[in-house]
């Protein structure tokens, strides 16, 4: 691992996240994920970070070649004492996603140009969001699973575990293409 990436995985960790450098390789892109979106999302179509509005899984597909390292960013919060998971899920997100974007300034600054988030969940930096024109669009990314990438099968390649069904602990998960 580079003295770079090596200097971001410590930045990730004094952000409260873990981070598990990656090979581009080792990330799953199955067309089959897509269908969770389409079907059994709700912002499906609703947000400019969403399919239909971004790249294809195919075009992603391609993307990802021109990337060797990718950190897995995980961060998990404790909602043991929380009785509805989904209404606090878009603040978690949101917080997770600021410290992740804040590692992907750190990785451009420290000379990965390229760096690319893939933000935990969909955008949800503005109410209801603006298909016409992004207003954010410094901050609009978009979620690893809206490309086709499989988070169980790229978290084992990490090894560790995307566990489903536990509301009392529940996980923000990123990924940091870097080059």
């Amino acid at each position: 691992m580079s003295e770079n990436l090596n200097k971001l995985v410590e930045k990730a960790t004094s952000l409260g996240l873990k981070a598990y450098p990656l090979e581009s390789g080792d990330i799953a892109v199955e067309n089959r994920i897509a269908l969770k979106c389409a079907y059994g999302c709700r912002s499906y179509g609703k947000r400019l970070s969403c399919p239909p509005h971004i790249i294809s899984i195919d075009e992603f597909r391609k993307v990802l070649q021109e990337y060797s390292n990718v950190l897995l960013l995980v961060e998990e919060h404790d909602t043991s004492g929380v009785p509805d998971v989904l209404e606090v899920w878009g603040e978690l997100r949101k917080e997770s996603f600021q410290k992740m974007f804040e590692l992907e300034q750190e990785a451009f600054r420290k000379g990965f140009i390229y760096a690319q988030l893939l933000r935990p969940g969909s955008c949800n930096e503005c109410a209801v969001c603006n298909l016409e024109k992004c207003i954010k669009p410094e901050l609009r990314r978009f979620a690893p699973e809206a490309v086709g990438i499989n988070l169980q099968k790229v978290m084992e390649s990490a090894g560790t575990e995307l566990e489903f069904c536990k509301p009392e602990k529940t996980l923000c998960v990123g990924i940091l293409l870097v080059e």
